[in-house]
């Protein structure tokens, strides 16, 4: 799930892509990821469809409004703000989060179709919209992948390797059907991990993703959750 980013996309005066993090998943030196996940016994291979089996149900049913805050760290001073997050199942998320320097972003993934305003942000998203879904809480496919694997942890976590073209093996960690971390490895090397933290009741609370190529984290909190009626269709449409 981690791939290239092209700097100054959404560049600040210091050439800061404050939305840099939300395409990556990696893992800056100055943070510390989850704790491995030990396999207790060997992969087995799996479908394409046995593993989007398993992803449907991480969606909800209903049509949910989301407020998060954010805040994104790059070495410097973090550059925070809030947003809203609307979700249309199965496959339409819609996210607008204010920003500074540019004002107001909006990222819509609707299907097969990714697009955003302003538009760079899709050149940073696209190739990995499933990480963005990943980051709240929900999992889907990835392009690129080769091979899909299951197994399981000691402590009876569920896990999925999925191998990509580029050579990056993802591995996600699901307790009682809910997604709880990732971790990106090429070769013996982890260069990404993503880590969600769950309440009670298994609703999203917060979510990390940090990058360490860039030494840039994202990090997603949910203040305020709700079922909806469903979403006016023009809210998917490019404009």
């Amino acid at each position: 799930m981690a791939g290239p980013v092209r700097r100054g996309a959404l560049a600040g005066p210091r050439g800061r892509s404050y939305l840099a993090a939300a395409a990556l998943l990696g893992t800056a030196a100055c943070t510390r990821g989850p704790a491995p996940v030990v396999p207790a016994g060997a992969f087995v291979p799996m479908s394409a469809d046995a593993f989007r089996a398993v992803a449907a149900r991480t969606v909800p049913a209903a049509p949910q409004l989301v407020a998060i805050r954010w805040s994104f760290d790059q070495g410097d001073a973090p550059v925070t703000g809030r947003g809203a997050l609307r979700l249309a199942p199965p496959d339409s998320l819609r996210l607008d989060i204010g920003l500074p320097v540019i004002g107001r972003a909006t990222l819509v993934l609707a299907g097969d179709s990714t697009w955003s305003k302003p538009p760079q942000l899709v050149e940073q998203v696209a190739p990995e919209r499933a990480l963005v879904w990943a980051m709240f809480g929900m999992v889907r496919l990835p392009d690129g992948v080769t091979a899909i694997a299951r197994g399981a942890a000691a402590d009876g976590s569920a896990l999925y390797r999925l191998s990509r073209t580029d050579g990056v093996i993802t591995t996600l960690v699901m307790r009682q059907g809910a997604l709880v971390q990732a971790t990106a490895t090429r070769g013996t090397r982890t260069v990404g991990w993503l880590e969600l933290t769950r309440g009670a009741d298994g609703a999203l609370e917060r979510a990390v993703t940090v990058d360490e190529e860039h030494a840039a984290r994202f990090r997603v909190t949910v203040d305020h959750r709700e079922t909806s009626e469903p979403f006016p269709p023009e809210i998917w449409r490019r404009p």
